[in-house]
């Protein structure tokens, strides 16, 4: 996957020429462009918030997250905040690539030094909710 353009994974028009002087369009027609290896943490962050391209977007979080549990684009802890608003229906699908994640990344911000303590609640709040989450999900799954 990580040799493909997004627009060979999903099957989307470009966006016309008309909205051209619309920024989120010339973003989307950018991004449809891109390899995902070649995705930046704000279009990552920017796809999981709104909610395209979910499973690559969830791939490639989960993958970031793992080596760092912090990172952001615009602020501290922003890409798992934004990992949390993601598709229900696929977060709960990779639950056990998550589950160490997450729960390492509980442990890791409890003690880690934040520049900001709003950022350090919301945080542990999502990593903490998205692991009742995906876990309730996942057990509606397993049940049928």
């Amino acid at each position: 996957m990580e040799n493909k353009k997004i627009k060979d994974l999903y099957d989307y028009d470009m966006v016309s020429d008309a909205d051209e002087n619309n920024i989120a369009n010339e973003w989307f027609n950018v991004l449809m462009e891109k390899y995902v290896c070649e995705l930046s943490i704000g279009d990552i962050c920017r796809m999981l918030r709104q909610k395209i391209f979910s499973v690559v977007a969830i791939d490639k979080a989960i993958e970031i997250l793992n080596t760092e549990p912090f990172v952001g684009d615009l602020y501290e802890g922003q890409l798992m905040v934004n990992l949390c608003n993601a598709k229900e229906k696929y977060l709960s699908k990779r639950y056990e690539d998550m589950k160490p994640l997450l729960e390492t990344s509980v442990r890791l911000a409890i003690s880690h030094e934040w520049k900001d303590e709003e950022e350090k609640r919301e945080y542990l709040e999502c990593a903490v909710g998205l692991q009742k989450k995906i876990k309730e999900q996942a057990g509606v799954l397993n049940e049928s």
